[in-house]
């Protein structure tokens, strides 16, 4: 028995036009001599069709769409080819046409569920999620939109496109057209995956392919400041306001753990009596909305003490807190001054607060993620780095027992 011959081909119907003066495109399957011919419901200048690439050759948008509804048909078609062929099954017209017409009656679509279920999440922000959680999903969204267009010449794809080659292409194209990092491409495909979970629980997709690729998250090593270097941050002499001005809110996040857009946040209402009669920082965490529970230590309330009258935009606010961008550009300024070689932005300073003003001084790691405001240790851990130092300690008190 011959193989079988399968062609597609994309013309125009010359002798009718549509209202708006173009001549509609249609597209023809030949399966071993016979064919079907549909309309691609689109319409094209008679002048602007290239007839031997079977595409527009405008550069506009109207083309593009054509372009991509014709890039798009032709993946769909091969696609259920290679399905008929897996299945072992006879390749006819009337079988490509009911898997055809079956796919396009129940389209399921990747950028149409992703869009779906962003517009869904923007309408927690603030009640359940962050802003910033919506963010990365607006991100990812674009993302996968730029890689449909770059692999697959299309706009959008089937949900049941979706398997362990998308998956692969996906990641490749994170790491070398997004330049992204390995854990900031496992990041988004994290994302990716929790829209194509939804289409799993709709029943639209069979499984998801994510456990099947054994992704896994590099441990970091992230910096945090010994107490050495902490203190030659605080003695270095700056002249400059600014940077002296960076220098307080840094050592202050060094002292108190709190986050970023925590402290620039910070208001005089979030410092109150706790229960041993002293001063404590009592605040609900801009990212996760669980209260932080802080003790003010000196250095901390020194810093307060010193902007108490200090200009600045918002007088409720304690410190003068410039943007997340100038912030760590002021930072590296610093760590320059200071000869830090470590990278120094607020991530940094919660760091050190957990493992060299906390943990190295004897506090428990429960009692740290309470004050960080963590949902678990585990999240505790990664900012909380157990080393040599606190091992050190830990064991002095077993050599004092057996000495």
């Amino acid at each position: 028995m011959g193989r079988d011959t399968f062609n597609i081909l994309f013309y125009l119907r010359r002798n009718k036009l549509l209202k708006d003066g173009t001549v509609p495109i249609f597209m023809r399957i030949t399966i071993n001599g016979k064919r079907w011919d549909s309309s691609l419901q689109l319409g094209v200048d008679l002048n602007n069709w290239d007839a031997k690439k079977e595409r527009t050759m405008g550069n506009d948008e109207g083309s593009d769409t054509i372009n991509n509804k014709i890039e798009s048909l032709k993946f769909r078609l091969h696609r259920i080819k290679t399905n008929i062929e897996e299945e072992g099954k006879t390749m006819t017209i009337g079988l490509v046409k009911t898997k055809f017409l079956g796919q396009e009656k129940l389209q399921r679509t990747i950028i149409q569920l992703f869009k779906s279920h962003n517009d869904e999440f923007k309408t927690k922000v603030g009640v359940k999620i962050t802003k910033a959680t919506h963010v990365k999903y607006v991100t990812c969204l674009k993302h996968t939109q730029d890689f449909l267009r770059k692999v697959y010449k299309v706009d959008d794809l089937p949900i049941s496109e979706i398997d362990k080659d998308f998956y692969e292409k996906f990641e490749f194209f994170l790491l070398t057209e997004k330049k992204c990092a390995h854990n900031s491409t496992i990041k988004y495909i994290l994302n990716f995956n929790k829209i194509v979970k939804i289409a799993v629980e709709k029943g639209w997709l069979i499984k998801s392919p994510y456990r099947e690729m054994g992704y896994r998250l590099e441990e970091v090593d992230k910096p945090y400041l010994t107490i050495e270097e902490l203190n030659s941050i605080i003695k270095k002499e700056i002249n400059v306001k600014r940077l002296d001005i960076i220098r307080d809110v840094f050592v202050f996040c060094c002292h108190t753990g709190l986050a970023f857009s925590d402290v620039k946040e910070l208001t005089f209402e979030n410092i109150q009596v706790g229960v041993d009669n002293n001063k404590w920082i009592i605040k609900k965490r801009h990212k996760t909305n669980i209260v932080s529970k802080i003790p003010l230590l000196d250095t901390a309330a020194k810093i307060i003490e010193k902007y108490k009258n200090y200009p600045r935009s918002n007088n409720e606010t304690l410190l003068p807190v410039p943007s997340n961008q100038k912030m760590n550009g002021y930072l590296k300024e610093i760590g320059d001054l200071a000869n830090i070689k470590k990278v120094l932005t607020t991530h940094t300073a919660r760091r050190t607060f957990a493992t060299t003003i906390m943990l190295h001084n004897g506090v428990n790691m429960e009692a740290v993620s309470k004050m960080l405001g963590h949902t678990s240790l585990f999240m505790t851990r990664k900012y909380a780095k157990v080393d040599e130092y606190f091992i050190a300690q830990e064991t002095e008190k077993i050599r004092k027992i057996f000495n």
